[in-house]
């Protein structure tokens, strides 16, 4: 990326985030930031879809602080941000903070206001307070606007204070660790709004003999539908209550009369009873005392008729040992008895929404994901908040403390209600059988549940209030300790530009991803709860019944009347979210935006996402133009939700800046030179930095969209504008080739072996079709079977799978080798279980492959067998070549470290020489 001219003006210093960034190191930081589950402010409320905070950290200095020009002292620059991103994925050393502010000191201009108008969990403000800069954030839902609020601001304003209910006058522990006195009067206040509650709904949770309760496991319930049987039909997924070794515990249901009951068995027992769900997807179940089934159609219409219900299978025990117990409901259980609270949260959901399914079961109203109980439980958590503010005053605490720590302890009352609900899973561990409490929005979703578990709130556990408040307080400890105060508004993005002085800030944000995520909808669950806590300290956040939907920055077809009009909605919306953030942008420095989502195919055939062109469509109308991208590998890539789906494992950041008032236009022509010219560098980069290959596609969309948004205009040869949605079409087909040409560089064998696995991949072909492709490619199909890759027998042919190739291959002692060869042999290795596999294993093997191959062939064939199976639909394939690129940084590695523990032989040990492996090729064909 060169130096421009900016809007006329002399030309600009670069950026170092225009020129360089430790990619690694930034994407094994987010990573693991991704992984930890406690100590990340991730622990304070729960967000949709956060970056991680490392990346954060990482981007505002480099998006603040000028390229040198100098590659020694760029490079010390580099060293500056790989402290700041510990691999571990925690905040960085206070020698590591010391040395990036003193860089940023050194460049000699005041820091910019970082400015976030979609600030969602806070990690950019967050991250951009621990490096020293002001901040100013804004949301147009309340509930992330409340928790920045109290991440960047309130907390910051009583750093250092002594706690107001602390020993002696409060100031212990503060002059080791200036939040202590905050956090101490947390917890005091903590237990006082516990005990209140205890006073009050105690009596609903009723002790069992054998243990404290740890949670009541329900399922839900529709009549039977044989009318001769109409029991109360339980709907459950699963008869295990725990697999963990010797205290194995299963459900047994037993028909008493026009009911069932469930009996608790315990061991391993020859024959356990199915649960009453069938197997397969959707919602069909067998009735345990007639055997009817039912289908998901006519539970829904149960539940729309109003006859669906709960029933309890069992409740769960803590006996003071290391696992749990199970016992039967008590005979004597009032527990389905308690009513609905008067004062009970009374708001509908939408009749449709993104994410949304429950409506179809008749569950039409916030108050139906709890039960009765809980209502209660929550209800009183909410209003004893309430009172906390006037507590601390009354205490002697100042208002900033007063308001800081109601604020915190109202997001606990909302994690409280993200733990007791319908939505909470009773979830057994896969591989140690041990069982636990997982709270909803394991997606960003409210999806049907048929069976749940409901926490004793009292008990200590996760789940519990005490468990919140534990969770919340190491979510605070994460916080940096030094940051001054800075403001939080809510505030709809088409206007945050104007919350700062113009021409003053740094814009950095990660703005909704179009159509996937129903922020507003999904954000009323917390809503109802934190507005009875917090209205009387935050009326303005809280002063409407349900969050703002009109105006939320989503494609949301069932808001705004289709698809289409949706996006067009979306694109508009957008337009005046950067016209605004150009006005608010400091001139000299770039906004970074980031971005996610996935290119699918459409009915042609052609790769397309409407959530990227209607993005850059909309950046483009409003003159800013895309000057770089980087990719952050942040999640892995063989998560829950995989390549099939929707989901990337890399963020794009795109680094913009306002268009060039001399800016020129250029016809379609000139515009595929410009990408024929600069793309192919730009995709060897992103292959260097070992982007998953799944993520190519999206990661080429930022060089490609460099070059088309540096124009004013791109014409088609019709004379009319090219659209963004074709500039993409134009990019993927450029990238196609570009991987395509790459195939080039690879031996005969290798370049046989691709050809093959893109008609027939592991199945197999004609024999003779094999053996004139060889010839074609001057290589021999014997030659290719006496290395292991192919088989040949009875007129057929067919490429070895990598499960079935030799386990005895080394690459070092092999006269016929190939890149085709090595890197089956590696993906083989990696996916393999047991010894001799994994991760270490795949490094010595790469490392004995280094004398006579070269590691970024391996990886680009990998990118290349990778596109070929996304095109075919070859998802298995495609998941093994993924993984191996995505893999490729701690294959290094361990190669690495195989190479310095001596596994490796030197060229002159092989066991021949260069010129005798020409002479036994030449043999061979």
């Amino acid at each position: 990326m060169s130096g421009a001219h900016d809007n006329g003006n002399p030309p600009r210093k670069r950026k170092l985030i225009e020129v360089a960034l430790p990619l690694e190191a930034i994407s094994k930081a987010s990573k693991a930031d991704k992984d930890r589950k406690v100590g990340t402010i991730k622990n304070i409320h729960k967000w949709f879809a956060p970056m991680p905070a490392p990346a954060w950290r990482a981007l505002l200095f480099a998006a603040t602080i000028d390229d040198p020009g100098d590659a020694a002292r760029r490079a010390e620059l580099l060293d500056i941000i790989e402290g700041l991103v510990p691999d571990k994925g925690t905040a960085p050393s206070e020698e590591a903070l010391k040395r990036a502010r003193a860089a940023l000191a050194e460049q000699g201009s005041e820091l910019p206001t970082v400015l976030d108008p979609f600030c969602g969990g806070g990690s950019t403000l967050v991250e951009a307070q621990r490096l020293g800069f002001p901040t100013v954030a804004s949301d147009l839902n309340p509930v992330p606007a409340l928790v920045t609020r109290v991440e960047t601001q309130l907390v910051p304003s009583v750093l250092g204070k002594p706690a107001v209910t602390g020993p002696g006058d409060g100031f212990e522990g503060i002059a080791d660790d200036p939040m202590a006195g905050f956090l101490a009067d947390v917890e005091h206040y903590a237990g006082l709004v516990e005990q209140q509650v205890r006073d009050q709904v105690g009596h609903l949770y009723e002790p069992v003999a054998g243990g404290e309760v740890v949670a009541w496991l329900w399922a839900r319930t529709v009549p039977c539908a044989n009318p001769a049987c109409a029991i109360p039909l339980p709907l459950y997924s699963s008869p295990w209550l725990s697999k963990q070794k010797g205290r194995e515990a299963w459900l047994r249901p037993v028909p008493t009369g026009r009911a069932i009951r469930f009996e608790i068995g315990e061991g391993v027992a020859p024959a356990i009873p199915n649960a009453t769900k069938k197997d397969g997807r959707g919602g069909k179940f067998t009735c345990p005392a007639c055997g009817t089934d039912v289908d998901e159609k006519y539970i829904r219409k149960s539940g729309l008729e109003g006859r669906m219900g709960l029933k309890m299978l069992a409740v769960a025990l803590d006996d003071g040992t290391a696992g749990r117990r199970f016992v039967s409901e008590p005979a004597d259980s009032l527990t389905a008895a308690v009513g609905v609270p008067a004062d009970a949260p009374d708001l509908d959901f939408p009749a449709q929404a993104l994410g949304f399914r429950i409506q179809a079961y008749g569950l039409k109203n916030h108050q139906d994901l709890y039960t009765p109980r809980q209502l209660h439980m929550l209800g009183a958590f909410a209003d004893a908040v309430s009172e906390v503010h006037s507590w601390v005053l009354r205490d002697g605490g100042d208002e900033l403390q007063a308001t800081a720590i109601s604020s915190v302890l109202a997001i606990c009352v909302s994690k409280l209600a993200m733990a007791n609900s319908s939505q909470t899973r009773w979830k057994l561990d896969s591989k140690t059988g041990t069982t636990k409490i997982q709270p909803g929005f394991g997606r960003q979703a409210i999806p049907m549940l048929w069976d749940f578990a409901e926490v004793n709130p009292f008990s200590g556990a996760g789940g519990s209030w005490v468990g919140q408040i534990n969770a919340v307080v190491s979510g605070l400890k994460a916080l940096p300790r030094s940051s001054r105060p800075g403001l939080v508004q809510q505030v709809d993005a088409r206007r945050a530009g104007a919350i700062v002085p113009e021409g003053s800030a740094l814009v950095a944000t990660d703005p909704p991803y179009f159509a996937q995520i129903p922020y507003a909808d999904l954000s009323d669950y917390f809503y109802v709860w934190l507005r009875r806590a917090a209205a009387g300290i935050h009326s303005d956040l809280f002063g409407t019944m349900a969050t703002p939907k009109t105006d939320e920055l989503i494609a949301n077809p069932y808001r705004q009347g289709g698809q289409e009009k949706a996006r067009q909605y979306f694109i508009d919306g957008f337009v005046d979210v950067f016209s605004s953030l150009k006005t608010a942008s400091r001139s000299d420095l770039p906004m970074v935006v980031i971005y996610a989502h996935r290119q699918e195919e459409n009915k042609d055939g052609e790769m397309s996402s409407s959530a990227w062109d209607a993005l850059l469509e909309a950046m483009i109308t409003a003159g800013i133009g895309v000057v770089g991208t980087w990719p952050i590998h942040a999640t892995n890539s063989t998560r829950q939700r995989g390549q099939a789906s929707n989901a990337l494992a890399s963020y794009i950041v795109m680094i913009c800046r306002p268009r060039d008032a001399a800016a020129v236009s250029v016809d379609r022509r000139g515009f595929i030179s410009a990408l024929r010219e600069e793309l192919p560098g730009a995709l060897r980069e992103l292959q260097q930095s070992s982007i998953p290959a799944v993520d190519l596609a999206q990661a080429a969309i930022g060089p490609g969209m460099a070059v088309f948004s540096r124009y004013a205009k791109v014409t088609e040869p019709d004379g009319s504008a090219m659209r963004v949605r074709k500039a993409l079409a134009c990019i993927n087909d450029e990238l196609a080739r570009v991987l395509s040409e790459q195939e080039g560089d690879f031996d005969a064998d290798t370049r046989w072996c691709v050809r093959w696995f893109e008609q027939y991949q592991w199945e197999q072909g004609p024999f003779g079709e094999a053996e004139l492709l060889a010839n074609a490619l001057n290589t021999s199909l014997q030659g290719m079977e006496d290395a292991g890759v192919v088989k040949a027998r009875a007129g057929k042919a067919a490429m070895l799978r990598p499960e079935e190739l030799s386990t005895s291959y080394d690459p070092a002692m092999n006269h016929h080798i190939s890149v085709w060869e090595v890197t089956v042999h590696l993906s083989r290795v990696l996916e393999g279980k047991g010894t001799g596999s994994g991760v270490d294993a795949a490094g010595v093997l790469l490392a004995r492959t280094r004398p006579r191959i070269d590691d970024d062939a391996i990886k680009e064939l990998a990118y290349l067998l990778y596109n070929v199976c996304e095109r075919k639909g070859w998802s298995e394939s495609g998941r093994r070549f993924n993984n191996l690129v995505s893999s490729w940084p701690d294959l290094q590695t361990a190669a690495r470290a195989a190479e310095r523990q001596g596994a490796v032989p030197t060229q002159d040990s092989l066991a021949f020489d260069t010129a005798a492996e020409g002479d036994e090729e030449d043999l061979l064909f």
